[in-house]
């Protein structure tokens, strides 16, 4: 509940939204208005630059020079995503306040706590010149969208437009606080979930049993409004990759036809618009196509003409939490800050520093967010790598002109967070794989709690990268395949406690292991696959439970393969089976152990081999009534396991609905391959993350590169290009960008935009 003060504030936000909707009405925008709305005269480009469009209003910028390709791209990325990006911009800087009143001041302090800019600085003066360049051409691109749109209050984007807000310039500053945004760490979203349990007598228990057999993080609530005052939550969730990916990479000696070749999908919430832009780029010094973050000029997943990247979460752990509570009052300092919340008073905001870190409990929504604080749990600070400054957008760029793996490698010594699982492939038939990230120096063993003592910062003195962590290159098995699994059981590095299970992993390597040679067509095949290998011997165990009960379900759970199709009755069955028998085994006050990991079926799975058999038929007992009942009102699996395409503003009431695109049945589940994941449920739910982005890459032709997003590449919600893709996506095809730029203007012919030079762009 908001103070006395705030409570005109913050009743003024519903009235704009409420006049704000009334006012501005959807326009449907075709593809050929959405070009023409691009200001192409007067650009900060020395000579002019040619933007080719395919029909899905995916760009391939062509240009002379690398400072006119990088304004060019600023540009694109402006037109296609500027509501997006704007939002971003006053997340990463804590000023959503400025937007959206004072109900958005507790989420701001919580930020500010959290200091995503701390860096920002540093890194702006230890930029290479060639980056700091790109970024101002980038930044002068963006600019120029900026200075269109602020001329006429009909080119504001929707979201904008209803909230009456303007964008407004932007500075390499802006642009590397926001890449610490999307650097942020998936261990945030664990935390909240676990500290509270921590509190509990059986902690010590609960601790050692998730480090034995926990998968890890918990899946997103698909269900979740994406804005409250729990600011670690939402980054962690909304930011830190928590999802993950797969990522495989096939040799020459593997691959069909004597080529290499890379694929993979990453795996995040499912929102409009999405995380992902594509694009291809060409100037005389650097050739590239591939996946971009919005805002962020660099391509993250892709390809030049010599070798191909991809890559999935490390699930690197970035952070620590210090229990700082014995410390002296001397060790703790305050750093204040103002809030400009609009339709209120400026305010001054607090949080407590240490050498630690930000002491997260000093902060009220912080503390409640975390079930600490006020004399539980102990005064927790934390440290993290992102507060370090790195240069992740140099590395990345580092990347895209790379000719082989040790120029790769080399590339990414400066890559830090969030730490990325890379794959690699090469036109010679070479493949590798590398950890790019920065980890302090732990030991090996998993700690004994997830909150350290003080003196475990020592750790953080010395600090590893990529020189120091495995990497494989060439294995004899004639492919590397990362699914966020734990990457080397037998390293002397604890890069985290909490990794997805084998069962995507071990998938992919059946497949392969199936086939003498490796072609595309397997590798599109497996980005769809919802096969789970790891249900079975637990849907057996729990077989052996039921005696001569549920007859008709045994019949169903005998039969299923383990595929998990909309169509199918056995999935459905074995997911409602789990969670009932969950319930009826740890009740109620059980579940939120399981619930607080991302893989449930570990923890119970291993509690099926320990506890009593009486137990556990007791709990059987308990479950199928339970499970006769639902399964009365649901059959299949695509009846209760559900899709939803959605903008963050759908959680309005009432105006929400104005943000839902559409919702349908989806196939796949937790730890399949084509990934829905959808947590622990016995009722119809929604999917939390999926695999939002798909890639596929034959380095034996330069034009063989295939993309496809649950989404589109237009962030503006009436555009024809705004969620076309889905179709695509859910028959499992894909959109070809080649690479060879005479083939790019034979088959980029949707539209071609030529960007005027004009006016220098601006430095920082």
């Amino acid at each position: 509940m908001p103070a006395f003060r705030d409570i005109p504030g913050s009743a003024r936000l519903p009235w704009q939204l409420l006049i704000g909707h009334l006012r501005h009405r959807r326009r449907p925008l075709t593809l050929t208005q959405r070009w023409a709305a691009l200001p192409l005269s007067g650009a900060p480009t020395s000579l002019p630059v040619s933007v080719h469009w395919n029909a899905q209003m995916v760009p391939f910028i062509e240009a002379e020079n690398d400072r006119d390709l990088a304004v060019g791209l600023g540009m694109v990325h402006g037109h296609l995503r500027l509501a997006q990006i704007e939002f971003l911009r006053r997340v990463s800087q804590g000023r959503l306040c400025e937007w959206l009143g004072p109900l958005a001041c507790d989420l701001d302090h919580s930020l500010r706590t959290i200091d995503l800019p701390r860096a920002t600085p540093a890194m702006l003066d230890s930029l290479p010149a060639t980056t700091r360049a790109w970024l101002q051409g980038f930044a002068g691109g963006l600019n120029h969208i900026v200075d269109h749109v602020l001329k006429d209050r009909r080119r504001w984007p929707e979201e904008m437009r209803i909230l009456d807000v303007a964008p407004a310039p932007w500075s390499v500053s802006d642009l590397l606080t926001l890449s610490r945004l999307n650097c942020a760490d998936f261990t945030w979203s664990v935390w909240p979930r676990l500290l509270p349990l921590r509190q509990g007598e059986n902690w010590p228990h609960i601790w050692q049993t998730l480090m034995r057999h926990s998968g890890g993080p918990p899946i997103p609530d698909a269900e979740t409004p994406p804005l409250s005052a729990n600011g670690l939550a939402m980054l962690g969730a909304s930011f830190g990759k928590p999802g993950g990916s797969n990522a495989l990479a096939i040799d020459a000696r593997l691959g069909a036809g004597g080529t290499a070749k890379l694929s993979g999908d990453p795996h995040l919430p499912v929102v409009l618009p999405g995380f992902w832009l594509l694009a291809g780029l060409h100037c005389p010094s650097l050739q590239s196509v591939g996946y971009m973050l919005p805002g962020l000029p660099a391509v993250m997943v892709g390809r030049n003409a010599s070798i191909a990247w991809g890559g999935t979460s490390l699930h690197a752990a970035s952070s620590d939490l210090f229990d700082v509570s014995d410390e002296p009052d001397s060790a703790f300092h305050q750093r204040s800050e103002t809030l400009r919340p609009r339709w209120a008073k400026p305010r001054k905001v607090d949080s407590t520093e240490s050498k630690w870190g930000p002491v997260m409990t000093d902060t009220p929504a912080l503390s409640k967010m975390l079930g600490v604080g006020e004399g539980k749990g102990g005064r927790l600070a934390m440290r993290w790598m992102g507060h370090e400054p790195s240069d992740e957008i140099s590395a990345l760029l580092s990347v895209a002109r790379s000719q082989n793996f040790t120029e790769f490698q080399q590339s990414l010594e400066d890559f830090a967070v969030a730490g990325q699982n890379m794959v690699y492939a090469d036109v010679d038939g070479n493949i590798g794989q590398v950890m790019a990230a920065r980890l302090p120096a732990r030991a090996p063993q998993r700690p004994d709690d997830m909150v350290l003592p003080a003196d475990a910062m020592r750790d953080w003195e010395h600090t590893l990268n990529i020189k120091d962590l495995p990497s494989h290159y060439n294995p004899p098995e004639g492919f590397v395949a990362s699914a966020n699994n734990r990457p080397s059981p037998d390293s002397d590095i604890l890069v985290s406690c909490f990794f997805s299970p084998f069962d995507r992993v071990n998938r992919l390597r059946q497949r392969l292991a199936e086939v003498d040679s490796v072609d595309t067509a397997l590798l599109r095949e497996l980005q769809g696959d919802v096969h789970s290998a790891g249900a079975l011997p637990l849907r057996d165990r729990l077989l052996t439970l039921m005696g001569d009960k549920g007859e008709h379900i045994q019949q169903i759970l005998s039969a299923w393969n383990g595929d998990y199709d909309t169509d199918s009755d056995g999935a459905l069955v074995f997911e409602f089976l789990l969670y009932h028998f969950a319930l009826g085994l740890y009740g109620k006050e059980g579940l939120p152990i399981l619930t607080a990991n991302w893989d449930p079926r570990g923890l119970l799975n291993a509690d099926l081999h320990t506890r009593s058999e009486s137990d556990l038929q007791c709990a059987m007992q308990r479950a199928l009534p339970a499970l006769t009942k639902a399964l009365r009102k649901h059959r299949y699996w695509g009846q209760v396991h559900r899709l939803r395409i959605n903008h963050p503003l759908s959680a309005l009431p009432l105006l929400g609905r104005r943000w839902r695109f559409g919702e349908r049945a989806v196939a796949g589940a937790n730890e399949t391959l084509m990934k829905s994941a959808h947590g622990l449920s016995g009722k119809r739910h929604y999917v939390g993350m999926s695999s939002t982005a798909r890639y596929l890459f034959d380095l034996g032709d330069i034009d063989d590169n295939w993309f496809v997003m649950l989404g589109g590449q237009d962030g503006e919600p009436g555009s024809a290009a705004f969620f076309d893709q889905l179709p695509l996506w859910e028959k499992n095809e894909a959109i070809q960008i080649p690479m060879d730029l005479q083939q790019v203007r034979a088959s980029f012919t949707a539209h071609t935009s030529v960007i005027a030079p004009g006016a220098a762009a601006p430095g920082d």
